[in-house]
């Protein structure tokens, strides 16, 4: 009885029965996947295809196009590409948005490799003076994580005498020895993002994937006119909204102040399609982010992203905007007559604009979601809860650094030209802002005067 129970255990613990016959050594997916990944995943989520499927796999292994099957089998054909893709993740704009989504990724069981891609000579320098490491707390606890690959997407200036950058690999002289990148993040300022993306653009295929995690609306249409032209070479795309609270305490170091969610959704390449497709990397990509407990990331369809990246774009052209003018924390904004009726006149033209892009023209509950009730009450919502934080475009101007106010209220000015509306309230509050960026970066390249007061 004892050496049955024993062979019926190492039957079920091997290999369930429901699986079929194919054994370890019978596909050469399988094999590769037991020789870059070793034991530690449960070598049998991968196989349960048909043997149609297999061959249909092994036929298009090298072909860049997913093949023309049913949603359940491409998403599985899907998952056996992306055993043999690269499993490095690059990141782009290592601030705090990406210090934190390479800080969770860095977190999982089975962390993907994970690369930094620094652009100045100062990132260089912080980074080993860091120690090679990225600091989060939460809620006081402070978790350091190690480990994360390092390169320059741009050839670093002679390094001095004490610079702390001597190690620093050197780049290869040909651009097209660097190797290929497949997964992107990308999460720099909304107005770096094509000087960015220009530094690694040869590097970057139809196959690869950019995911793009930035404030403001806008970049995408940017990118496709100054970085790809050619809808024929150009990666697929990934948009993402997130809702944490995380900032910069010293350089790759952060604080996680507010849980949230991060929402992400393949942007197909051809709207017009009925079934799109789409390349493994995208897939691979949104399964890893999912895969973190402390990002909370959550796929959606791309409209019900639009409409997510919307709402947070008409709270963030009250906020943002709002407290860089007179120059208060977000619960400044709060109990104030005054300021009521400056939002409600914003507001009434963002809702207005809203509800008339032809992207959303028969979309189910678009004029009750964007009512400018309901957005105002989102707005005071966000501010109340993060009443003590000062918003990106107010600390930009204080350090008189340019701000994101073209991609934010600039978008909403943009879009309502194209549809017929003239957004007088929010055209002029763009201007405010950036009259006030100006004159701070001006006042910060005058030097100071001494002066006899007469009085």
């Amino acid at each position: 009885m004892r050496p049955l129970y024993w062979a019926v255990a190492r039957v079920v613990i091997h290999r369930p029965l429901w699986l079929g016959s194919t054994r370890r050594g019978d596909s050469e997916l399988e094999r590769d996947y037991y020789t870059n990944h070793g034991r530690r995943r449960y070598w049998w989520s991968a196989q349960s295809t048909s043997n149609v499927e297999l061959e249909a796999t092994r036929s298009r292994a090298n072909d860049s196009d997913p093949p023309e099957a049913s949603p359940l089998a491409q998403y599985r054909l899907a998952q056996r590409w992306t055993l043999k893709a690269p499993r490095r993740i690059y990141i782009l704009g290592p601030g705090s948005i990406g210090g934190f989504v390479a800080h969770s990724l860095a977190s999982l069981p089975d962390p993907p490799p994970i690369t930094l891609l620094l652009y100045s000579q100062k990132q260089l320098s912080d980074w080993y003076d860091r120690g090679h490491s990225i600091k989060l707390t939460t809620h006081g606890l402070v978790d350091t994580k190690l480990g994360f690959g390092v390169e320059s997407v741009r050839r670093p200036a002679a390094t001095t005498e004490h610079s702390s950058t001597d190690d620093l690999p050197p780049l290869p002289s040909d651009p097209s020895e660097e190797p290929m990148i497949l997964n992107l993040i990308v999460s720099v300022k909304a107005y770096n993002t094509v000087d960015a993306l220009n530094r690694v653009a040869h590097r970057l295929r139809p196959e690869s994937s950019i995911l793009f995690i930035q404030n403001g609306m806008g970049i995408i249409e940017e990118v496709n006119q100054r970085v790809f032209p050619d809808p024929a070479r150009r990666p697929q795309y990934l948009l993402g909204v997130i809702s944490h609270g995380v900032y910069s305490v010293k350089p790759f170091e952060f604080v996680h102040a507010g849980a949230g969610t991060v929402a992400m959704a393949i942007i197909p390449r051809n709207i017009e399609e009925i079934k799109p497709t789409f390349v493994p990397s995208a897939l691979y990509l949104l399964r890893t982010l999912t895969r973190s407990p402390v990002l909370s990331a959550v796929g959606f369809s791309p409209t019900d992203l639009l409409q997510l990246q919307l709402e947070k774009l008409a709270v963030n052209a009250i906020i943002n905007p709002l407290t860089a003018l007179y120059d208060c924390r977000n619960g400044g904004l709060l109990h104030q007559s005054s300021i009521s009726r400056v939002i409600r006149l914003l507001l009434a033209e963002i809702s207005l604009v809203i509800k008339s892009l032809p992207e959303l023209q028969g979309v189910a509950n678009v004029n009750i979601r964007f009512d400018i009730r309901r957005l105002e009450g989102e707005a005071i919502g966000i501010a109340t809860k993060t009443a003590a934080n000062r918003s990106s475009t107010l600390q930009d101007i204080r350090r008189g650094k340019p701000t994101e106010i073209e991609y934010i209220t600039g978008y909403i000015v943009r879009r309502g030209e194209e549809v017929g509306i003239q957004c007088v309230m929010n055209y002029m509050i763009k201007h405010m802002v950036l009259a006030k960026q100006r004159m701070r970066e001006e006042s910060r390249n005058l030097l100071p005067v001494e002066t006899n007061d007469i009085d």
